[in-house]
């Protein structure tokens, strides 16, 4: 089976990586690993943190998790009974519909445009409806695989500056693949951002180290949910992950993906000339519109091609299009036929 539906962007020498850095450790690291950690994270490691994304000393708590996804239902956990609903784009990241789903949430759609969702719109929402939180992927989507502008981030913020006690939460799942992004929301509204930041993408799902940025104030306690839901974080995670976002190699490995994922764009521009898609040039997944999404994800399954159904993702009903991921399997030889096949079977239908 060719599984287009993972999209984690790996490349060979991760494993080397993380196996040099293993054997590189002291007896006494070694020993310190097999005890979880006790404490947040030293002063030097907040820093490096904060550093990495680019925000603020003494704006932001940082929180260590296993896990992004950990850290939308600690999130989504900590607010139930707080607010009834929250507001997102029309089509969204199927974890984070199955955890709001598991909370007992309403999903909010806001309209949107080619840029995300839209200021006016969200306002309208914030002042009709009790809606406490506001669920954004601003950089490289998914799956529709947009960028908000600069100028549209800081509409979206003086927005949520009018509401008191109104948080976006901004996951940044593929922010790494925009070789200039502009500002998080953690830059421009970090006391009334919550942050989620994993490392599973950026380097390899084998890396179980991810870090939630809130505001002082909001929140509190949130540190044992984590533990109760996950044990705690991984001190061997943790401390391999300081390391790369410390040192170069995380960087470079970042380049190499952006500059797998750009050859990936123009060889999709040819297989899907003619087609109405979408693909962040870097990126590795596609949006594809299908006149019916679920009949070809079917007749795709029956070829050993696993196609998620563009419904997965939506906010409501009415989804024709398919993602297309290719971040754990665009090495693999049958790819460029695979997609081929799927290019035609969409013209056909």
């Amino acid at each position: 089976m060719l599984n287009l539906r993972l999209n984690y962007p790996s490349i060979p020498r991760e494993g080397d990586v993380f196996q040099a850095y293993c054997q590189a450790l002291t007896d006494t690291k070694k020993s310190d690993l097999l005890h979880p950690p006790y404490q947040a994270l030293s002063n030097d490691g907040a820093r490096t943190v904060l550093q990495w994304l680019h925000a603020r000393e003494g704006i932001s708590r940082i929180v260590p998790l296993p896990s992004a996804n950990n850290g939308l239902y600690c999130v989504l956990d900590w607010f139930r009974g707080k607010t009834p609903r929250i507001a997102c784009e029309p089509f969204t990241f199927p974890g984070f519909k199955m955890a709001a789903s598991h909370h007992g949430y309403e999903l909010a759609p806001i309209a949107s445009d080619e840029e995300g969702i839209l200021p006016d719109a969200l306002e309208r929402c914030l002042q009709e409806r009790d809606c406490k939180l506001v669920y954004l992927q601003p950089t490289v989507h998914n799956p529709t695989c947009s960028v908000m502008s600069l100028a549209r981030r800081e509409a979206i913020a003086a927005v949520v500056r009018r509401f008191s006690g109104v948080y976006i939460l901004e996951d940044d799942a593929y922010r790494f693949l925009h070789p200039d992004p502009p500002p998080s929301f953690l830059q421009l509204l970090p006391e009334q951002t919550l942050h989620v930041y994993s490392l599973s993408k950026a380097f390899n799902p084998l890396l179980k180290s991810a870090y939630l940025l809130h505001p002082e104030g909001v929140l509190q306690g949130i540190d044992n949910l984590v533990r109760l839901t996950t044990s705690g974080v991984s001190l061997l995670f943790t401390m391999f992950g300081l390391e790369l976002m410390n040192g170069p190699l995380l960087k470079d490995i970042i380049r190499e993906k952006q500059a797998v994922g750009q050859t990936w764009h123009q060889r999709c521009e040819k297989i899907f000339e003619g087609l109405s898609y979408r693909m962040f040039p870097g990126s590795f997944h596609l949006w594809l519109q299908v006149p019916d999404p679920a009949a070809l994800s079917r007749q795709l399954y029956t070829q050993q091609i696993d196609v998620p159904d563009g419904a997965e993702f939506a906010v409501g009903s009415g989804a024709r299009y398919v993602r297309i991921a290719l971040g754990t399997v665009w090495e693999r030889p049958e790819l460029p036929a695979a997609l081929e096949n799927i290019a035609d079977l969409v013209r056909r239908q």
